[in-house]
């Protein structure tokens, strides 16, 4: 046993049935302990000096190397005004806005300094949005902290390496950085990266580099997200489906046409509008590669039919009538919600705006709204809402706020701040209010809005909503 353990056990036993024996301590707690006579004072009192003797009385280690300093950042510091900003935005507890002043940030060619990176990078472990800005921000002191924490690891894809080793042995943020960086730097190299490794990623992994892929996407493609749709992961599939969605000339899309048309008939009934006949289309082995795969049991036909609907290029339609007339067409067979969903899956996948927008304006409550909104061109987008902000009770036009994609444009945040601004005290407007206000774009800013009434002027929500637009508008010009 030794010294540590006869002494803890003594201790615990009390020295009426354990005695201890000093002569096994280290030298320097022996001689502490020789100073008392009484056993219980003696083993107390070396137990003390032990326990500090095992934290603090080990000797130094030799021999090693310091560590090397991060690379410099010639980027100029934040000025003043904004570093006393985020010591701000860091103690309140307002994750949107910091990622916001971490994207104006870098935005400006900033860096931070060193010492609030630590603060920064526990932030972005729990919220997952503040990873890349932080990154772009942190540069070379960040990619240091990165590389000696495992928790801050997605620091290290600050680092601008394009070597072959990046991508074979990094972890999964610099792999993504890596290909992210050589799509724009070298295109062939990093497309046929991407090809040798594919079999053997992991299905998030496929998914999350297909999306990369989409957002550079050429022609050349085309085969690659083709071969995707048979993926046998379902995110990737649908990922897939989507990227099909911009080659409307594509094989794929070209056998979902031949399918749909036998689906598809139109009845013309005597002074009423024509309807629209659906049928379930036939068992086809082959649908699962092009991404079509509906599990058996009931309500397999019409599943199976939404499914081709959304799959099915867009320009099928022209030969039934426009997208406006179709949208408000009755329909036979599968429920005529139904049959408007799968339209929507569809323009978004798509980004057909036509489609969108004929949609929209078929059923302005939908649950694909929102979604659609974000199809339009900006203008549009803010006309859209206008009209919708006067049709719409404040439940639905609430849920279509909340739901509206973001980044938002200029237009739109103004018909936003317009609207909460002619409205009455109402719970639900003011859960849009707050998000409206924190999501509206930089030159919405200035709105009347954003002016702070004094203590019982307003109501709580709408001081809360000033509040929110004038520290956003301080916090931007700090940056200027």
């Amino acid at each position: 046993m030794t010294a540590w353990n006869d002494l803890v056990s003594t201790v615990l036993l009390g020295t009426r049935r354990r005695t201890l024996d000093p002569a096994g301590l280290p030298p320097g707690v022996r001689e502490i302990a020789h100073q008392r006579t009484e056993p219980a004072d003696q083993a107390l009192v070396a137990a003390a000096a032990y326990t500090g003797y095992r934290r603090a009385g080990q000797r130094p280690l030799a021999g090693l190397e310091p560590e090397p300093a991060a690379a410099a950042d010639t980027r100029p510091l934040l000025p003043a005004g904004a570093r006393a900003r985020l010591v701000h935005l860091l103690s309140a507890n307002r994750p949107e806005l910091v990622e916001e002043w971490l994207a104006a940030v870098a935005d400006k060619g900033f860096r931070v300094p060193a010492e609030r990176l630590p603060a920064l990078a526990d932030a972005a472990r729990t919220r997952v949005s503040l990873r890349e800005p932080l990154a772009t921000v942190a540069g070379p002191a960040g990619a240091w902290l990165g590389e000696r924490n495992p928790d801050w690891a997605f620091l290290v894809a600050a680092d601008d390496d394009t070597s072959d080793d990046a991508w074979q042995f990094g972890t999964a943020a610099r792999r993504q950085a890596w290909l992210e960086r050589v799509l724009v730097a070298d295109p062939a190299r990093a497309r046929e990266a991407l090809a040798a490794a594919w079999g053997s990623e992991p299905a998030d992994v496929r998914a999350t580099f297909l999306s990369l892929l989409g957002e550079h996407l050429t022609d050349e493609d085309e085969p690659f997200v083709e071969a995707a749709l048979g993926d046998r992961a379902a995110g990737v599939r649908e990922i897939a489906l989507r990227l099909i969605g911009r080659y409307p000339e594509s094989a794929s899309g070209a056998r979902m046409i031949e399918r749909l048309r036998s689906c598809v008939t139109v009845r013309s009934r005597a002074l009423r509008a024509d309807v629209l006949v659906f049928t379930p289309p036939e068992p086809d082995d082959s649908l699962p590669r092009d991404g079509i795969r509906v599990p058996a049991g009931p309500g397999h036909g019409t599943a199976l039919l939404r499914a081709l609907i959304a799959a099915t290029p867009l320009r099928f339609w022209a030969e039934y009538g426009t997208p406006g007339e179709l949208a408000g067409m009755l329909v036979e067979g599968p429920p005529l919600n139904a049959v408007r969903e799968s339209w929507a899956v569809a323009a978004l996948r798509q980004r057909n705006e036509h489609w969108a927008q004929a949609l929209v304006e078929a059923e302005p409550g939908g649950r694909s709204t929102a979604a659609l909104i974000g199809v339009l061109s900006p203008d549009h987008q803010a006309a859209t809402v206008a009209k919708l902000t006067r049709g719409l009770p404040v439940e639905a036009l609430t849920r279509l706020i909340l739901d509206l994609p973001q980044p938002w444009p200029a237009a739109l945040g103004t018909v936003l701040l317009d609207w909460v601004a002619g409205q009455r005290d109402h719970r639900l407007v003011a859960h849009a209010a707050a998000l409206i206000a924190k999501a509206v774009p930089v030159p919405c800013l200035g709105h009347p809005l954003a002016e702070i009434p004094l203590p019982g002027e307003a109501a709580p929500w709408r001081r809360a909503v000033a509040e929110t637009l004038s520290f956003r508008r301080e916090m931007h010009k700090e940056l200027a």
